[in-house]
């Protein structure tokens, strides 16, 4: 049995040499799984009993895939942000902290003939808030700074802009990123409050519109708004030479609201307005507003007018009414007044359009001056239509110079008859009648007046004496001047001239002439005009000493809602009559105290007339007039 058993059998293997095998073998696997990554004795192990093999260098991988993902997200997203999107967001950075203020533009003067500003402007500051930064404000208080917020501010502020401290107290409060506290403050008054240094709180230049001469010629410069813009008059009609260019300024500005002095700023500076010089003098137009608001009132008249003409250029000298307008507080005008009616308004002449029919038949040598009439104080048409005089009168021997000198209905609608009616409607548009005067002021009416052929069979005589049709006071005063020019026709003239930004004058050209009558009629008419004024005429009041005057009074009635109310009363002249250099019309709508022309307007064309030679230096008249005879026996 020991044979057997210490008997090496060939193939077969002892105890300890299996050891060494088994030993060499988890040596060979451990080299072999370290080196080659294949299954090891534990992993057979634990595939043998059902366990997962853990694989570490796996999950490193894993996570390094993972950290590498990541990274290029975060090296995208940079590249992004500082290549591709960096102007972008670097702009909307800038926009974030930059604000933009508007730069307003000075508007430009108006001034009268002489240069003397009649409407200007001058520097403003809006003061404006952020609500969220004021919040911050703090103060010193009893020696200590503490956060007094918009109560705090308020108390200081209000004082200075002359506002209640309740009011400034909630223009401070809330969320708003902007809200006005006080507008159109003095420079002055801004640099008080800025030095109060609170934060969120700054302010917009803007402008002031500032009539220096109040009410003088505010009829016709009109007046701006609270935001600026023209509402009326000259400021609208000559917007797009006064406003000018708004500019503005972009710059940053800090968490507290103020400018940040280091940062970006751009500017673009604002072009000024140009200035308008009117035809206008201001004194004479002040004495003329004066003239007839005194006589609106003695009158008790609802509103009343007068114009000054330079006979030679048209220029219009002054242009007053009453009640008028002051530019610089319009609400306290009632919005009837704000206008000019001298121009808007259309009222029928009466009988100083009688100075029409005058020279339309003298031009036509149907008439002349001295021809004898005798006239009645009532008149019947070929068609029948009756007419008659303002008063009662037995037959009257007159001539064709006395008939426009007693202002006779009757003799004009007489002598006026032997025109047919397309030469009357003919002489009435070359008078200007119906039709616009050139002076471009707005809502100026062209009056009316219809065709002749539209004239039923009273109206072709009733226009011989200033009723049926209308005008307005300009183009009644236009009769006179023409006239007065030896029959020529001016268009009249309201601004002298403008100056641009840059300082370059432009004279406004005289606009069209239109020869209407012939030098001899005119200075027939005029030596019947003259003869008005006599003492044998219906304008006696109208006398200017030292100067001889030339003048028809007017009265009409004045149409009112369908109907007629009252009367228009009117007086316009010429002077000195022997060279004739001046026109003042005058205009009462609706007195209460008479209605005669004579009596209530030629007075106050006297005054006006006086002063306005007076002014423009003429000297006083040396030749005396050879009236012509207005009555024969």
């Amino acid at each position: 049995m020991r044979d057997t058993a210490g008997v090496r059998h060939p193939g077969a293997r002892g105890d300890d040499d299996q050891d060494e095998d088994q030993d060499d073998d988890q040596d060979d696997d451990q080299d072999d799984g370290r080196r080659a990554g294949e299954v090891t004795r534990d992993d057979r192990h634990h595939r043998r009993h059902g366990l997962r093999v853990a694989r570490p260098e796996r999950r490193q991988r894993a996570l390094l895939l993972l950290a590498l993902f990541v990274m290029s997200l975060f090296v995208g997203r940079l590249v992004q942000l500082q290549g591709l999107d960096a102007p972008a967001l670097a702009a909307k950075a800038v926009s974030n902290r930059t604000t933009e203020v508007r730069l307003p533009a000075e508007r430009g003067d108006i001034t009268d003939a002489d240069g003397v500003v009649l409407a200007t402007s001058a520097e403003r500051r809006d003061v404006v808030v952020d609500q969220v930064v004021v919040a911050q404000y703090a103060a010193d208080v009893d020696g200590e700074r503490q956060v007094v917020g918009a109560a705090g501010a308020a108390a200081r502020i209000a004082p200075l802009v002359d506002l209640p401290e309740a009011q400034v107290r909630a223009s401070l409060t809330g969320e708003r990123r902007f809200a006005y506290v006080a507008q159109g403050v003095t420079p002055a008054v801004w640099r008080r409050v800025d030095a109060l240094d609170v934060p969120g709180v700054y302010s917009e230049r803007t402008s002031d519109r500032i009539y220096p001469a109040g009410a003088v010629a505010g009829n016709l410069i009109g007046f701006v708004g609270g935001d600026g813009e023209p509402l009326a008059g000259l400021e609208v009609t000559r917007d797009d030479l006064l406003a000018g260019t708004d500019g503005s300024r972009r710059y940053e500005r800090g968490a507290d609201g103020r400018r940040i002095p280091t940062g970006a700023t751009t500017t673009v500076d604002p072009q000024p307005g140009g200035s308008v010089a009117l035809t206008i003098e201001r004194d004479l137009q002040w004495y003329a507003q004066e003239a007839i608001a005194a006589q609106v009132g003695a009158t008790k008249a609802e509103w009343g007018s007068v114009i000054v003409l330079d006979v030679s250029s048209g220029d219009v000298l002054a242009l007053a009414e009453a009640p008028t307008v002051d530019p610089n507080d319009p609400g306290a005008s009632p919005s009837e007044d704000r206008g000019t009616r001298a121009l808007s308004d259309v009222v029928e002449p009466g009988s100083t359009a009688k100075v029409i029919t005058a020279a339309a038949t003298l031009e036509e040598g149907l008439v002349t001056p001295t021809d004898r009439f005798e006239i009645a104080d009532r008149y019947t048409t070929e068609n029948g239509q009756r007419f008659k005089d303002s008063h009662d009168h037995p037959v009257e021997k007159l001539t064709f110079a006395g008939i426009l000198g007693q202002s006779s209905n009757t003799g004009t609608v007489m002598v006026g008859s032997r025109m047919d009616k397309d030469t009357r409607y003919d002489y009435l548009r070359r008078f200007g009648m119906g039709q616009p005067t050139g002076l471009g002021f707005p809502g100026e009416t062209n009056g009316i007046l219809h065709p002749a052929d539209a004239w039923d069979g009273r109206t072709q005589y009733a226009v011989l004496f200033g009723q049926g049709f209308s005008l307005n006071l300009l183009q009644a005063a236009q009769v006179y001047a023409t006239i007065g020019n030896d029959g020529v026709r001016n268009t009249p003239r309201l601004v002298k001239g403008t100056t641009d930004a840059d300082g370059e004058h432009t004279e406004t050209p005289p606009g069209e002439t239109t020869r209407v009558v012939s030098e001899q009629t005119a200075a027939q008419v005029m030596s019947m005009l003259e003869g008005a004024t006599s003492e044998e005429g219906t304008g006696q009041n109208a006398a200017v000493p030292g100067y001889r005057v030339a003048g028809k009074t007017g009265t009409a009635q004045a149409p009112q809602g369908g109907g007629y109310s009252g009367y228009t009363t009117s007086f316009i002249g010429l002077a000195p009559a022997d060279d004739p250099q001046l026109v003042v019309a005058v205009t009462l709508q609706r007195p209460q105290t008479g209605r005669y022309g004579g009596a209530l307007a030629a007075p106050v064309f006297a005054d006006v007339m006086a002063r306005a030679l007076q002014q423009r230096r003429v000297p006083p008249t040396e030749t005396t007039p050879d009236f012509l005879p207005l009555t024969w026996d």
